[in-house]
């Protein structure tokens, strides 16, 4: 029988950028958040091969108050938009074409044509509604207003899997999804299987319909253990057939999987000679 538990995060202590390394580098700080050539810098000197930087950038394309600065912390929320269920109504649609996520989806596709294999990180609903307002009004406001959520998740299914389609055709082979404010320990075991039911299966199942049998779509270890806890998905094992690390599985499983996320992405220091991997129900 199918159990709700929460995955045991290991990474959730974000410990910031090296903006002191950047500036050394003559990298100029706010400014160069805003720019893809920039970033791609910055990528290179960290050594690192995913975007986006912070997990603002939905909410910010929203209409939210965002704060740069010099600060380790990077890009982050300033001010609530929302205070107000009912003014989720008033949000626009995601549109990857326009602003940051245009520029950060540009420097993915930089990395990828200089043969990194970048990919990229959508954002799910809690953590979009923590850039725009507070999470516990939004979860009193469910109760009163239900169809203004439902309203919300739908065009957020909409726009993000318009964002990860932009990510595909900037080269990126994996899609990974999380939403940390999202978690089991945060909503609690009601509103969890509520966000299943009415947010993740709905959007999993239409990202498969998009993406190309080529993407693999990442689960964050949180979401993943969710959908099995709501008996919305099962695991199933594919053997690789030699042995090599986490991430070199990761992008082997591709054309032949499409959900991973039994551990974290972040954690590739294993070697394995087979995968788990999520199938719907």
């Amino acid at each position: 029988m199918a159990k709700l538990i929460d995955y045991p995060c290991k990474h959730n202590e974000y410990k910031g950028l090296p903006i002191d390394k950047f500036i050394e580098a003559g990298i100029e700080i706010p400014a160069s958040y805003n720019i893809a050539d920039k970033l791609v810098e910055m990528a290179r000197l960290e050594d690192f091969h995913y975007f986006p930087i912070d997990p603002v950038l939905e909410a910010e394309n929203l209409g939210a108050l965002i704060k740069m600065d010099q600060s380790p912390l990077g890009p982050r929320k300033d001010s609530d938009i929302i205070t107000d269920i009912t003014m989720l109504k008033d949000l626009p649609k995601l549109n990857p074409a326009k602003g940051r996520y245009a520029e950060t989806l540009k420097a993915v596709c930089m990395l990828n044509e200089e043969g990194h294999n970048a990919y990229f990180e959508i954002r799910g609903p809690f953590t979009v509604l923590s850039g725009l307002g507070d999470i516990m009004t939004v979860l009193m406001g469910w109760r009163k207003h239900p169809e203004v959520l439902e309203a919300f998740f739908q065009n957020l299914i909409e726009g993000l899997c318009d964002c990860a389609m932009a990510a595909r055709e900037a080269g990126a082979g994996i899609i990974y999804y999380s939403d940390g404010p999202g978690s089991l320990q945060v909503l609690g075991p009601k509103y969890a299987r509520k966000v299943v039911e009415s947010f993740t299966v709905p959007f999993l199942k239409e990202l498969d319909s998009r993406l190309d049998s080529e993407s693999v779509v990442y689960l964050c270890p949180k979401t993943a253990f969710q959908l099995v806890g709501c008996d919305a998905a099962q695991w199933k094992k594919l053997d690789l057939g030699e042995t090599m690390t986490y991430r070199d599985a990761c992008n082997a499983a591709k054309g032949k999987v499409r959900f991973l996320g039994q551990r974290c992405f972040k954690n590739d220091g294993i070697e394995v000679c087979s995968i788990n991997y999520l199938e719907l129900k």
